[in-house]
């Protein structure tokens, strides 16, 4: 890794032993990227054999973080990443192979602070889950593409920010959930004129859910999280069809 990076990508994990190899395989197996990267793991209190996974990986940097959370120990490696962009996924899942390409390539223009990307899941995932991943990403996209601020969203397995985002603004509230919508809402405030796009080619797969009914549950807290950002406010009736339209133009 070089001594100036053009991404830093930054991974948490805590108890992450199942898929942990096959994230930083992913990220390690990155092809044209356009230029050098660095990745940042880092521990969250793994209890299991996350560690020992991590470590048989020389050319990662990984820190350790004591104070419970994902958010937390994002924080931790966004204070050390050196790039000016800002790469985030979790350590449950794949990136595609050009997804640092995508990413280069979308942050291209410097008037985009944050890139969403593309997020689907295992290929033995239930039907019922990989229609409502499909769903997911539309409404990514068209709530980022034709939707005021006031209803735009973020997720940390699939996101991009350029460094001085969080030089602007803090970095993220160290919540259970939502922290990166709840950024997104501050950067809103902030500077208003900063664009956020959604990017279909930035895609990993989330090895985590396999059921539809387990990823409903998880949306359901991501929505009782959500109410405490001041601003956000959810989708009425008109945007969901908005949604349904842009997933069929999509199939």
């Amino acid at each position: 890794m070089s001594d100036r990076p053009l991404v830093s990508v930054v991974v948490p994990f805590f108890n992450s032993e199942l898929h942990i190899s096959a994230c930083i395989e992913s990220l390690l197996g990155q092809e044209d990227v356009g230029g050098c990267f660095e990745v940042l793991l880092i521990n969250n209190g793994s209890q299991d054999g996350s560690a020992a996974v991590v470590e048989r990986y020389d050319e990662l940097i990984v820190l350790d973080e004591s104070t419970p959370g994902a958010y937390a120990a994002r924080n931790a490696g966004i204070r050390k990443a050196r790039a000016p962009l800002i790469a985030f996924t979790d350590a449950d899942c794949v990136a595609d192979p050009d997804w640092l390409r995508s990413i280069r390539e979308g942050m291209e223009d410097e008037a985009l602070g944050i890139l969403l990307g593309h997020c689907r899941y295992p290929r033995e995932a239930t039907l019922p889950l990989r229609l409502l991943g499909a769903y997911e990403n539309a409404k990514a996209e068209y709530v980022i593409d034709h939707c005021p601020p006031a209803h735009h969203f973020a997720y940390a397995n699939n996101l991009a920010i350029r460094a001085s985002v969080f030089e602007e603004v803090g970095l993220f509230k160290e919540w259970r959930r939502a922290a990166d919508s709840e950024l997104l809402h501050r950067l809103t405030a902030r500077q208003p004129n900063l664009r956020r796009a959604f990017c279909p080619s930035m895609r990993v797969t989330h090895m985590e859910f396999l059921e539809a009914r387990e990823r409903v549950r998880r949306l359901s807290l991501y929505t009782q999280t959500n109410s405490k950002i001041e601003t956000f406010r959810e989708l009425g009736l008109r945007q969901r069809l908005g949604v349904l339209g842009c997933l069929l133009k999509n199939r």
